[in-house]
Protein backbone atom coordinates (compact mmCIF):
# COMPACT_ATOMS: atom_id res chain seq x y z
CA UNK A 1 0.00 0.00 0.00
CA UNK A 2 1.66 3.15 -0.82
CA UNK A 3 0.98 6.33 1.36
CA UNK A 4 0.72 10.17 0.56
CA UNK A 5 3.03 12.36 0.79
CA UNK A 6 2.67 15.22 2.63
CA UNK A 7 2.56 18.56 0.63
CA UNK A 8 4.44 20.29 3.46
CA UNK A 9 7.04 17.04 3.61
CA UNK A 10 10.62 18.40 3.87
CA UNK A 11 11.37 15.35 1.49
CA UNK A 12 8.86 17.08 -1.52
CA UNK A 13 11.03 20.46 -0.78
CA UNK A 14 14.27 19.13 -1.31
CA UNK A 15 12.96 17.34 -4.34
CA UNK A 16 11.32 20.33 -6.04
CA UNK A 17 14.56 22.58 -5.27
CA UNK A 18 17.23 19.73 -6.70
CA UNK A 19 14.91 19.08 -9.99
CA UNK A 20 13.66 22.54 -10.63
CA UNK A 21 15.38 24.39 -13.60
CA UNK A 22 14.47 27.92 -14.82
CA UNK A 23 14.15 26.61 -18.30
CA UNK A 24 11.65 24.00 -16.97
CA UNK A 25 7.76 24.51 -17.06
CA UNK A 26 6.46 23.56 -13.44
CA UNK A 27 5.12 20.55 -14.82
CA UNK A 28 8.40 19.26 -16.47
CA UNK A 29 9.38 19.88 -12.34
CA UNK A 30 6.35 17.94 -11.44
CA UNK A 31 7.01 15.17 -13.43
CA UNK A 32 10.47 14.17 -12.14
CA UNK A 33 9.51 14.99 -8.71
CA UNK A 34 6.62 12.42 -8.64
CA UNK A 35 8.55 9.72 -10.78
CA UNK A 36 11.19 10.22 -7.86
CA UNK A 37 8.76 10.04 -5.18
CA UNK A 38 6.88 6.97 -6.71
CA UNK A 39 10.31 4.88 -6.68
CA UNK A 40 9.92 5.66 -2.82
CA UNK A 41 6.76 4.13 -2.69
CA UNK A 42 4.37 7.29 -1.95
CA UNK A 43 1.95 8.23 -3.98
CA UNK A 44 2.52 11.44 -6.35
CA UNK A 45 2.41 15.22 -5.08
CA UNK A 46 -0.78 16.91 -6.55
CA UNK A 47 0.67 19.42 -9.33
CA UNK A 48 -0.95 22.22 -7.44
CA UNK A 49 1.33 21.85 -4.58
CA UNK A 50 4.73 21.24 -6.66
CA UNK A 51 3.46 24.48 -8.64
CA UNK A 52 3.54 26.61 -5.84
CA UNK A 53 6.73 24.87 -4.07
CA UNK A 54 8.54 25.49 -7.88
CA UNK A 55 7.42 29.68 -7.74
CA UNK A 56 8.78 29.55 -4.33
CA UNK A 57 11.91 27.91 -4.72
CA UNK A 58 12.63 30.22 -8.05
CA UNK A 59 11.69 33.66 -5.86
CA UNK A 60 14.15 32.19 -3.57
CA UNK A 61 16.78 31.51 -6.31
CA UNK A 62 16.39 34.91 -7.76
CA UNK A 63 16.80 36.69 -4.73
CA UNK A 64 20.08 34.69 -3.82
CA UNK A 65 21.44 35.47 -6.96
CA UNK A 66 20.76 39.44 -6.39
CA UNK A 67 22.63 38.77 -3.20
CA UNK A 68 25.31 37.21 -4.79
CA UNK A 69 25.47 39.70 -7.29
CA UNK A 70 26.04 42.76 -4.57
CA UNK A 71 28.85 40.99 -2.88
CA UNK A 72 30.33 40.23 -6.23
CA UNK A 73 30.11 44.48 -7.37
CA UNK A 74 31.22 45.21 -3.60
CA UNK A 75 34.34 42.65 -4.62
CA UNK A 76 34.93 43.99 -8.31
CA UNK A 77 34.60 47.59 -6.70
CA UNK A 78 37.32 46.52 -3.87
CA UNK A 79 39.51 44.90 -6.76
CA UNK A 80 39.55 48.02 -8.61
CA UNK A 81 41.02 50.07 -5.84
CA UNK A 82 37.77 51.71 -5.56
CA UNK A 83 36.14 51.75 -1.79
CA UNK A 84 32.66 49.55 -2.46
CA UNK A 85 30.19 51.93 -0.07
CA UNK A 86 29.75 49.21 2.91
CA UNK A 87 26.63 51.14 4.31
CA UNK A 88 25.01 50.45 0.97
CA UNK A 89 26.10 47.05 0.22
CA UNK A 90 25.18 45.76 3.91
CA UNK A 91 21.30 47.52 3.17
CA UNK A 92 21.43 46.05 0.21
CA UNK A 93 22.01 42.72 1.29
CA UNK A 94 19.91 42.95 4.50
CA UNK A 95 16.94 43.86 1.92
CA UNK A 96 17.41 40.83 -0.04
CA UNK A 97 17.64 38.58 3.27
CA UNK A 98 14.35 39.85 4.27
CA UNK A 99 12.88 39.78 1.40
CA UNK A 100 13.64 35.87 1.53
CA UNK A 101 12.49 35.44 4.81
CA UNK A 102 8.81 36.96 3.78
CA UNK A 103 8.80 34.08 1.03
CA UNK A 104 9.88 32.02 3.33
CA UNK A 105 6.79 33.32 6.10
CA UNK A 106 4.66 32.87 3.01
CA UNK A 107 5.25 29.74 2.15
CA UNK A 108 4.25 28.78 6.17
CA UNK A 109 1.22 30.69 6.06
CA UNK A 110 0.02 28.69 2.88
CA UNK A 111 1.48 25.28 4.64
CA UNK A 112 -0.87 26.26 8.01
CA UNK A 113 -3.83 27.08 5.65
CA UNK A 114 -4.08 24.02 3.90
Amino acid sequence: MRSAISPNDPRLVQLVAHFDRADHSAAETWRQVSLAVERIGLTRPSYQHVRRLVRIERRLQELRAQQRDVWKDAAARNAAGLVPSVVWTLNRVRELQLAEELVLQEHKALEAGE
